[in-house]
């Protein structure tokens, strides 16, 4: 019996919940939540999870850590490297690792010009002022206990120097010189329209990066230590060089470089500047807060709470990422998926109120969207922090910088005191297994070595355990608590044991095969949102003599007789589904197909309403299939879907009153495609084999269907033509055997696909779906 592709694929995506507590829980701005989910991953540190419907948006997938900061255990760290350079959150993680710490948690940081990657906000990473930001506004700042605030920034950065002129008062021209100051506009941001002062050094770049023609001070530090601007200090140097018309100008290691564009307001100062004479730069802070007093800060995109209220009214819907301070001092790294079809996201509003229902007397929305990407370290599974949450544009997007929790590595012990059970998921019908996998950590919750084996035993006997950690669920509904012993340290885990209320959904919902073929029907299991583990002999399988056999796993034969219908019944409880078969596909014949290689294929989508005919009774199987076609297809291989509910994409090429409008809608909404652009769709484009194949695979990950892989080692002779963007997904439609390569050993990845062959590929998707086997 194989696994449901339908089941593993969603509980792939929730394989990390831990001890979990369903119901109906609400919490401001998220809705109900029905798994809810904390995990110690090391002292005052938790990760969580929240799977919740939101009754505007319907299911959201939440993703936080909450940490003591100011207990001397844990230390929070703004990540920034060169101001010029953008890194994801994962890469920036191991960074710091190299640097000697071990990571705990890592969440994206602030909103950046995705042009030069220079951060909106102000940074400051060990008491040093990264760069000034191009609007910084407020900021989280910690000091040097790790205590968390926001503050206001006023900062002003102030210029001390010595420029020579020519003095014609005597009436003879007398070269003199004097001191000036003057005020520097930003710090380690680039040129813009302003045409302000601007001061470099190394955490910028190693040059200027300028363009045109501008004047360039170099300045001599000394060393790396005098380069660095904190707030309240000064910096001294010698004036190394003045550079007129200068553009991308190197910095040293020790240098500072003023740079402004020619004819600008200070242009004349900086031309002026004599060279060898003395320098110095000082950094106040006008508003005489707390600033001073920060170790670390990074900056905002928007506020959120403030003094426990809301302060926001945002409501376009979208991921986000956020982090919050509790009133107890707790901080909160946050993200939640969205753009998905198993998150929709949520609006500034409900994220202020989610953030408010976690504690929160503080929080601040970050540069959430395609951004957002959440990093954790799961005690005694994990090695390094990982990617928890999923990022809509599928992958993980480069940012300017990161807000971090780590610890000084180094002092973890080879022992095991921890241990840690991870249940695959925490709620189970009567009679179904769970496997329960056990893993030791040390003091520090890193990942040792187990002590020996593992024993287990059920808390109040709702069920069995086998050696193995294999839990088969009792028949008492409610928590069960699974205890695992190795050595003299033990760990707890929890699985729910449900039998009712539950929506049971089976894999196929109408079945259509020839005499004698076989489908292998499988079992959804949900309670609200959650899967459910389940059983397919949990159920009751019978089904009309006059169509075949079914035995007690929910396998099917289709008798030797076509042109037979009847039912398949699967009963659990009270529970009962019905599943209409058609032995022998009835299949529509066109004028254009009868000898065509790919009649089969498009008479039968034909005779189930998913393949329409181009009128005459043809159906024109060479012709090229368009992009809005192909997703037409797909759709109408579901049963009931109402195109016309879909949320408009708005795409400037996709016009309401065209028959496309609510398909495109739907699998936009659905995650099943994206634009051409980010404002047109190109629907009537020739779809690519390249592009189908990309369309089908997010198509099936919108059921929750993961392709089985028959294939492996799949290389082309044109291999390298794919497209980056799309190798995986045509990786995945080969190995799942529904589209072949040409027999010249190529893919044709730009090929234009037909009409024919676009139904020979929804043919075969069908029967993987459905767990069709050949004769």
């Amino acid at each position: 019996m194989r696994k449901s592709t339908k089941f593993l694929a969603v509980t792939l995506a929730i394989s990390v919940i831990f001890a979990s507590f369903s119901g109906f829980t609400y919490y401001d701005g998220f809705g109900n939540v029905y798994l809810d989910s904390e995990k110690k991953i090391f002292d005052g540190v938790t990760y969580n999870e929240q799977i919740g419907i939101n009754s505007a948006n319907g299911l959201e997938h939440a993703f936080f850590v909450k940490a003591d900061t100011v207990s001397g255990n844990v230390k929070p760290l703004v990540f920034n490297g060169q101001v010029r350079s953008v890194a994801t959150v994962g890469a920036m993680a191991k960074y710091t690792e190299e640097q000697g710490y071990k990571v705990l948690a890592a969440i994206n940081g602030d909103l950046y010009d995705t042009a030069t990657g220079t951060p909106k906000g102000l940074v400051i990473h060990s008491g040093n002022i990264v760069t000034s930001g191009y609007a910084s506004d407020r900021v989280i700042a910690f000091d040097s206990q790790g205590k968390a605030s926001m503050q206001y920034v006023n900062l002003s950065y102030g210029l001390k120097g010595t420029l020579a002129y020519d003095d014609t008062s005597s009436g003879e021209a007398k070269r003199v010189e004097a001191p000036f100051s003057a005020a520097i506009n930003y710090y380690n941001v680039p040129h813009g329209a302003a045409k302000g002062l601007h001061l470099f050094n190394r955490h910028y770049a190693t040059s200027t990066k300028t363009a045109g023609s501008c004047i360039e001070v170099v300045v001599d530090c000394g060393s790396q230590d005098n380069i660095q601007l904190q707030i309240g200090k000064t910096i001294k140097g010698t004036v190394k060089s003045v550079n007129v018309d200068a553009r991308d100008t190197p910095i040293g290691e020790n240098e500072v470089v003023l740079s402004t564009v020619s004819g600008s307001a200070t242009a004349s100062q900086l031309y002026s500047m004599v060279v060898g004479s003395q320098v110095e730069i000082n950094v106040n802070d006008n508003a005489n807060t707390g600033l001073a007093n920060a170790t670390e800060a990074i900056g905002i995109y928007y506020s959120l709470v403030e003094n426990g209220n809301v302060v926001t009214s945002g409501t376009n819907l979208n991921p986000r990422t956020a982090v919050g301070i509790k009133s107890d001092g707790t901080v909160i790294l946050y993200a939640v998926d969205g753009r998905q079809t198993n998150s929709k996201g949520l609006n500034l509003m409900e994220l202020a109120n989610h953030m408010k229902a976690l504690g929160c007397v503080y929080a601040f929305n970050m540069d959430g969207g395609g951004s957002t990407a959440l990093y954790s370290r799961l005690p005694g599974l994990e090695s390094t922090a990982a990617l928890k949450n999923s990022p809509s544009g599928g992958t993980e997007r480069k940012v300017a910088n990161a807000l971090l929790f780590v610890y000084q590595s180094g002092s973890g012990s080879n022992s095991a005191e921890n241990l840690n059970l991870y249940p695959s998921l925490t709620l189970a019908m009567p009679g179904a297994s769970v496997q329960i996998n056990s893993y030791a950590s040390n003091n520090l919750f890193e990942k040792v070595s187990l002590p020996g084996t593992v024993s287990y035993e059920v808390e109040g006997g709702n069920g069995n355990i086998a050696s193995n950690g294999l839990y088969t669920a009792g028949d008492v509904e409610g928590k069960v608590n699974i205890i695992g012993t190795s050595g003299i340290i033990s760990g707890t885990t929890q699985v729910e044991v449900v039998k009712s209320n539950l929506t049971i959904t089976p894999s196929v919902t109408k079945l259509y095969l020839n005499a004698g073929q076989s489908s292998d029907i499988n079992m959804s299991v949900k309670s609200g949102p959650i899967n459910v583990v389940s059983n397919d002999k949990i159920f009751t399988w019978t089904c009309d003599e006059n169509i075949g056999t079914i035995d007690e796993n929910g396998l099917f034969k289709a008798g030797s007789k076509n042109a037979e219908t009847g039912n398949i019944y699967a009963t659990y409880n009270d529970y009962k589904i019905t599943i209409p078969v058609q032995v022998g596909q009835l299949s529509v014949d066109f004028k254009d197909t009868v000898n065509h290689w790919a009649k089969t294929y498009i008479g039968s989508l034909a005779a189930r309403g998913i393949a329409n005919g181009m009128g005459d009774n043809l159906y024109l199987p060479d012709a090229q299939l368009t992009r809005a076609q192909f997703l037409a297809l797909l759709a109408k291989t579901l049963n009931n879907v109402d195109i016309s509910k879909a949320n408009p994409a708005g795409f400037t090429d996709v016009p309401s009153g065209e028959w496309y409008y609510g398909y495109v809608n739907w699998g936009y909404e659905n995650g099943i495609v994206s634009g051409m652009s980010a404002t047109t769709f190109e629907p009537n484009a020739n779809i690519t084999r390249e592009q189908m194949s990309i369309m089908l695979c997010k198509f099936a990950a919108s059921q929750g269907i993961e392709l089985p892989q028959n294939s492996s080692g799949i290389n082309f002779i044109d291999q390298a033509a794919i497209s980056s963007w799309a190798a995986s997904y045509v990786n995945t439609v080969v190995g799942a055997g529904i589209i072949n390569g040409q027999p010249e050993g190529d893919f044709q990845p730009q090929g234009l696909a037909t009409r024919a062959q676009a139904a020979k590929v929804v043919y075969v998707y069908l029967n993987v779906r459905d767990g069709i086997s050949k004769k």
